[in-house]
């Protein structure tokens, strides 16, 4: 990309009102991008394999299974060795789960603290308060200098079944994925943040980690000033799709003024209610001239869209109120060319397997149509 076009773009989406916290993209980075869970899972446990001094992991799902103990087994062999290991995680998904599995964690050193701590609910708590937000971050961040996300979880099924897409970066910017995780670690513990460590240089990826908490407009300002500044096309993959009014908007305003708008659905997610709340928006998405793909194979998680060979992102973010309203989550953005074509390239590798709607797609009516508009109002707020 021409100098002169990043500085733009780097401009643009400083200003674009992202959280005031968050930091300017950085270069000298390089990118690994994977699709399967095998092949993230193969690599995680080599780079936790080689750390030397630093282990922190903030995630939504840490399971027990096979794929858990896998990572479990590897952070207690770094922590005997003496890296400092520090997990977080969203427990509720599992809040039943052995506490034997994580207290051998605590035995071999690792520091693991939960989001929800049911020891500690008090007489009288709101239930909104206990269960309305998840953290559903995926971070994993090694000696400062190496850091992972995207939507794959610790366990069988999103190791081993399903396909998604998990981003591997080296260099500066792993710095900022660590501030995130300081960030939630020091809220949730008490403890002050670690020092910062600075990476050297190895590569030419321009990248910015952004995060958000519950209520913040973080996500729908980067929506929305994307699509907005969208001139050739903008592609999004997402298992999930009911998104924020104003997110809405902006993808219809793009496609109606030429912008080249695709995006990508399974034909049949792990929410069964989730499959007739996206169904009720593809004959809308279509008529405003968006192109709506959908994928029959394997379940595809990924979250994920790039625009107009310059920008593209990867991380835990749904299309949907959860993500943009309740949920912590967090992306990597990519300010450079050769990270936004190799984005672009899994996400066309995937369109090539899909089937396109058209303006054939049924319209929803009687007691379909009511469920369908209740779960577009409702959704948020579960």
């Amino acid at each position: 990309m021409q100098k002169r076009n990043l500085i733009l773009l780097l401009f643009v989406f400083l200003c674009a009102g992202l959280h005031a916290q968050a930091p300017a993209p950085v270069g000298g980075n390089t990118l690994w991008i994977t699709k399967s869970g095998e092949q993230y899972l193969t690599r995680l446990l080599q780079d936790i394999d080689q750390a030397r001094s630093t282990i922190e992991v903030e995630y939504y799902w840490f399971d027990t299974d096979s794929a858990g103990r896998f990572v479990r087994d590897a952070l207690i062999r770094k922590a005997q060795e003496g890296v400092q290991v520090r997990v977080l995680m969203d427990n509720l998904i599992t809040p039943l789960a052995p506490e034997a599995f994580y207290r051998k964690m605590r035995k071999a050193g690792v520091k693991v603290t939960y989001v929800h701590d049911f020891e500690k609910l008090c007489p009288g708590q709101s239930v909104a308060s206990v269960f309305g937000y998840r953290d559903h971050r995926k971070i994993v961040v090694i000696d400062g200098r190496i850091a992972y996300t995207g939507g794959i979880n610790f366990n069988n099924e999103t190791i081993y079944v399903w396909k998604d897409t998990q981003v591997r970066i080296e260099g500066p910017a792993a710095a900022q994925p660590r501030a995130l995780f300081e960030e939630s670690w020091t809220l949730f513990t008490g403890e002050k943040a670690a020092p910062a460590v600075q990476a050297r240089a190895v590569g030419s990826a321009v990248v910015q980690a952004v995060g958000s908490v519950s209520r913040d407009t973080t996500l729908t300002h980067l929506y929305v000033q994307t699509l907005n500044r969208a001139k050739d096309y903008f592609y999004l993959q997402t298992p999930y799709f009911g998104p924020p009014p104003a997110v809405l908007q902006a993808l219809k305003d793009a496609a109606q003024r030429g912008v080249d708008v695709r995006l990508l659905f399974p034909a049949k997610c792990d929410w069964g209610f989730m499959n007739s709340l996206t169904q009720d928006y593809i004959p809308e998405l279509i008529a405003s001239g968006i192109r709506v793909f959908v994928y029959n194979g394997v379940y595809d998680h990924s979250k994920l869209f790039v625009t107009d060979d310059s920008l593209s992102s990867c991380g835990t973010v749904n299309l949907d109120g959860r993500s943009f309203h309740t949920n912590w989550e967090d992306a990597f953005l990519f300010y450079d060319g050769e990270s936004a074509r190799q984005v672009k390239q899994t996400f066309l590798d995937l369109q090539a397997e899909c089937a396109e709607m058209d303006a054939s797609y049924p319209q929803a009516k009687g007691l379909s149509k009511f469920w369908r508009r209740f779960l577009r109002k409702i959704y948020r707020i579960l």
